[in-house]
């Protein structure tokens, strides 16, 4: 995380993506499927704000919110290269969204994970602001762009009263 002290902006290394309205910051080590999560998420309809660097600052009503440090958003494919998100996927980007929950990819470790009925749920401080971070194991095989898009909507239940 980098301060920007003068523009009141951090930049955070994550992906951004929205999905189902709702602004998720992706977080986790490199090669823990962020990325792939991200590409999956906009094969589905939902749009990438931002890969590996998110410029976050608070909007007039003390929200957070979040976007790209350069105009053409643009995303690593590994082994393949990085390509203009615009180019794989014709809508699937947005300029700014919204930071509504923050969702950490970690790798799945048996000894840990194993029997977990539920997802590890802490808060993070970004800019004064608290959000839900919710920790979740990638196994190998599984789609990271499915957990983040199922973590989105229990999120969104929950926060709606209906879970």
């Amino acid at each position: 995380m980098i301060y920007c002290s003068m523009t009141q902006r951090i930049v955070y290394h994550g992906t951004l993506v929205n999905v189902h309205d709702m602004g998720v910051l992706i977080q986790g080590d490199s090669g823990v499927g962020k990325s792939l999560a991200a590409l999956s998420l906009m094969r589905a309809g939902h749009r990438l704000v931002a890969d590996d660097l998110v410029a976050i600052r608070k909007n007039e009503s003390n929200k957070l919110m979040g976007q790209a440090l350069e105009e053409n958003v643009r995303i690593e494919v590994r082994g393949l290269g990085v390509f203009k998100a615009r180019s794989l996927f014709k809508d699937g980007t947005a300029l700014t969204s919204p930071i509504d929950i923050v969702v950490e990819l970690t790798p799945y470790i048996p000894e840990r994970d194993d029997g977990r009925i539920s997802p590890d749920v802490c808060q993070i401080n970004i800019l004064d602001c608290l959000l839900d971070k919710i920790l979740a194991p990638v196994a190998s095989g599984v789609n990271p762009g499915f957990l983040v898009e199922m973590i989105a909507k229990a999120h969104a239940a929950r926060i709606a009263g209906k879970m």
